[in-house]
């Protein structure tokens, strides 16, 4: 565990620009407890004590912005109407085995979207909106085994 101590001064020259140090400081690690006491000085400011664990660092795969969407209303060709219907009987299946609502396995846009792209691999799946780490990691394998199947 580490320790770092910064001071937020009082003053309207200093007050904004020392709460967004401790704001960017804040979001690169995970604390673990603070202390903080005001002090009174020739300029009053608060020091606080942050002790903390660094975050690991990982490289996001795909940014949130750059990834593909389709919408429910999006046309689909012949060979892509088939698909939707097959879709929804595996995601309410799923959805009973792990007592979710359905929407929490796939929306109907993610759905969509599956159609539409037919991912082939973990990779590809990582770039639709809506697949993170988890729901990759549970539902990715079956959703790029089903999409093989057609």
């Amino acid at each position: 565990m580490k320790l770092k101590v910064i001071n937020i001064r009082l003053t309207k020259e200093h007050l904004q620009k020392d709460e967004e140090e401790l704001n960017q400081f804040l979001e690169t690690v995970s604390v673990k407890k603070t202390s903080c006491q005001l002090i009174n000085a020739q300029v009053n400011f608060w020091s606080i004590v942050v002790f903390y664990d660094q975050k690991p660092t990982r490289e996001p795969r795909t940014s949130q912005l750059s990834k593909i969407a389709y919408t429910i209303d999006t046309a689909l060709n012949e060979e892509e109407q088939k698909m939707p219907d097959s879709f929804k009987i595996w995601r309410q299946t799923r959805a009973n085995e792990l007592n979710l609502p359905t929407y929490m396995i796939c929306s109907n846009s993610e759905l969509t979207t599956l159609v539409k792209v037919r991912p082939d691999s973990i990779e590809k799946l990582a770039s639709i909106k809506g697949f993170g780490d988890q729901k990759i990691a549970k539902f990715g394998e079956e959703i790029i085994a089903f999409l093989n199947s057609f």
